[in-house]
């Protein structure tokens, strides 16, 4: 069904190169008809001598292009899967069909991602102000995501951006575990100390005010991790608002690790670095959740 609408915008843009063709032809024999006399027709309105087709629901695909694809002129997103149509066929998922998704998690879809300042692992920097290297990560559904696709997301309770709180943690580390457990809920000893110092912090978490992006960089016998430890990490700490990444190649913890587990830091809203650095000289260990719990 894809490939079918594909080809049927090909050939909708073709038709569109010929109307505006004929809406700049200046020549005698061109003064009949309703374009000459201003009426572009229905669905169609003329700016400057140039022919626009209608896009109802400004989606970036016209209404007749929507007619071709059987989806709703007037709905950017006609199966209610929260990705826009134009945005599904740009990536190759059906927007008529709710289980075929840019992402089965639901994770944010960010179209201008490549407008941002693109990181690289070339460069990897710890220093404020530089970008995380752009990259895509294996999730528990085993599907690659890229980390910009959350870049600048706004829908939350504050409509201001989401800031990003990246938790490295390994599938051995039984304080890792401890902290999910805390995002999670779980009352007891080993997560009171969380609770007593960031009261509002998983709330925030669960109203998008800030991601909480958890890397499993090691296995549970202190190895490479693979899709596998994701999976198992959510089994123990089901939460859909946090996405669990495997980092295969351990690029993550090479380059950001502080040498502790689990080991936390911030960035912004467009993936730059806030602050990398713990503050363990004065007894916090997690300055970047410090800052969420305060400052945001």
């Amino acid at each position: 069904m894809i490939k079918t609408a594909s080809f049927s915008l090909l050939g909708l843009a073709a038709s569109s190169v010929l109307l505006v063709a004929t809406a700049c032809d200046t020549s005698d024999d061109a003064g009949d008809g309703p374009a000459a006399d201003g009426d572009t027709g229905e669905g169609e309105t003329e700016t400057g001598g140039e022919v626009e087709e209608l896009d109802s629901d400004a989606d970036g695909l016209t209404d007749a292009e929507e007619a071709e694809l059987g989806t709703d002129p007037n709905d950017k997103d006609t199966d209610d899967d929260n990705y826009w149509d134009s945005w599904e066929l740009l990536e190759g998922t059906d927007p008529l069909d709710v289980e075929s998704r840019i992402y089965t998690g639901w994770w944010p879809y960010n179209p201008n991602k490549d407008e941002l300042a693109q990181g690289s692992w070339s460069n990897p920097s710890t220093a404020p102000g530089t970008p995380f290297p752009r990259d895509s990560f294996f999730d528990r559904h085993g599907e690659l995501v890229d980390l910009y696709d959350f870049a600048n997301f706004t829908i939350n309770s504050t409509g201001e951006p989401a800031h990003f709180i990246v938790d490295i943690s390994a599938q051995w580390c039984g304080p890792c575990h401890g902290m999910a457990y805390w995002l999670g809920g779980l009352v007891s000893e080993t997560t009171a100390g969380y609770i007593e110092a960031y009261p509002t912090l998983p709330d925030k978490v669960h109203d998008l005010q800030v991601w909480w992006v958890t890397f499993i960089v090691e296995g549970g016998d202190g190895g490479l991790p693979d899709i596998a430890d994701t999976q198992s990490w959510y089994m123990t700490h089901p939460d859909a608002y946090i996405p669990v990444f495997v980092d295969i190649e351990q690029k993550v913890r090479d380059s950001y690790n502080g040498g502790f587990y689990p080991f936390v830091f911030l960035l912004d809203p467009e993936l730059k670095v806030v602050h990398w650095d713990d503050d363990i000289e004065n007894g916090n260990p997690y300055y970047a959740l410090d800052f969420v719990e305060h400052e945001l």
